[in-house]
């Protein structure tokens, strides 16, 4: 019986690659001679009655042609692409603890010409916080023609997998002249801190922003939170920024990216005409701020006499908008007439006239 299964999924494998075979851009990659494990001795497991084993990724190495570490997660970092994954045992149904495979993968993403490699973990997944060892074999240029094959025979895990920050949150937002970058920690081992980076495509040349590295908790199960604000940013462009954390034994984590549109400064402060007028019973009043600073704008009757304060508080350079109701500080609506409004920030203060029609 156990003779019938093995030989009814070599089949399924069979016909695989024989379906796969004449498909354009296919590349069949294997180890015959099996992945060792982290103490250089045993091979890497496999479960093919399962379809389980630990895990090899076929990972592209991007448009710089090298291997980055993967994050705490498993996912690839930099400029490099996971193309697909397998499981050790696949391909080798009678010996699929031997550290082998052999699989034959066809997708969009298997470009002639590109660098690639196996990255392979001695676990079926990669979860946080669990002892899990990784390794990457020897790159190879996938040659131009519809059906290539490589062995990449023996390689080690050897890089434990770590997490030496717990992100809880990671954000870009946009201010006018400026964009925020803002990360929350949840619990921090070993790390020494942070560095941001940033480029103009989800896949372009990272630049670091950071002039010196951030410091991080180095250890904590405490939260932290952390803020840079990135001011050497062009109006209407879009920055891809990632989050670097930098552990105790050098090991750098990528985090990202998250995205931000900038925003121009204003260059001057403004108070729009309301907006309708005559009004009734609300209208609203838009401002420009080109600076940061305390910020009053109030209502006043004919007299010079205060009716009501809408803002009196610090607010950053940008463009705003307050309702007013048509009512008094007391919550009673003003009589028919005409009322002033003035905006006050820095030195500058500017009044405009509206009219309440009934």
């Amino acid at each position: 019986m156990k003779r019938q299964i093995f030989a009814i999924l070599l089949s399924v494998l069979m016909l695989g690659a024989l379906a796969f075979s004449a498909a354009a851009g296919t590349f069949e990659a294997m180890s015959t001679t099996g992945i060792l494990d982290a103490d250089g001795t045993t091979f890497l497991q496999g479960n093919v009655m399962l379809f389980s084993g630990d895990l090899v990724q076929l990972v592209w190495a991007g448009p710089n042609g090298v291997a980055e570490d993967p994050d705490s997660l498993g996912n690839a970092t930099g400029d490099d692409a996971i193309l697909d994954s397998t499981f050790i045992g696949y391909g080798f149904p009678f010996n699929p603890d031997e550290g082998k495979f052999s699989v034959i993968w066809s997708d969009d993403l298997i470009t002639l010409g590109n660098v690639v490699y196996l990255r392979a973990w001695n676990s079926p997944s990669v979860v946080p916080g669990e002892p899990v060892h990784f390794g990457s074999s020897e790159l190879f240029t996938l040659p131009s023609s519809d059906m290539n094959s490589h062995d990449f025979r023996t390689f080690q895990v050897t890089q434990a997998m770590h997490t030496p920050v717990e992100l809880a949150s990671f954000t870009a937002s946009s201010f006018p002249g400026m964009i925020q970058v803002n990360w929350v920690t949840q619990s921090e081992t070993n790390n020494l801190g942070f560095h941001l980076y940033r480029a103009l495509s989800p896949h372009g040349e990272k630049e670091l922003i950071t002039e010196k590295m951030i410091e991080g908790a180095m250890n904590s199960q405490s939260r932290h939170e952390y803020t840079f604000t990135d001011y050497r940013i062009d109006d209407q462009v879009v920055y891809y920024y990632w989050l670097a954390d930098i552990a105790l034994d050098g090991q750098i984590t990528f985090n990202g990216p998250r995205t931000a549109v900038a925003v121009a400064k204003p260059t001057e402060y403004l108070l729009a005409q309301n907006y309708p007028n005559p009004f009734n019973p609300s209208t609203s009043i838009s401002y420009t701020l080109k600076d940061n600073g305390q910020v009053k704008l109030a209502i006043f009757n004919i007299r010079g006499q205060l009716i009501r304060s809408l803002v009196d508080q610090s607010q950053m350079a940008g463009q705003y908008s307050m309702e007013w109701d048509g009512r008094d500080a007391n919550g009673s609506v003003v009589p028919t007439g005409t009322y002033f409004y003035s905006l006050e920030i820095n030195g500058f203060k500017a009044v405009r006239r509206m009219t309440m029609a009934k």
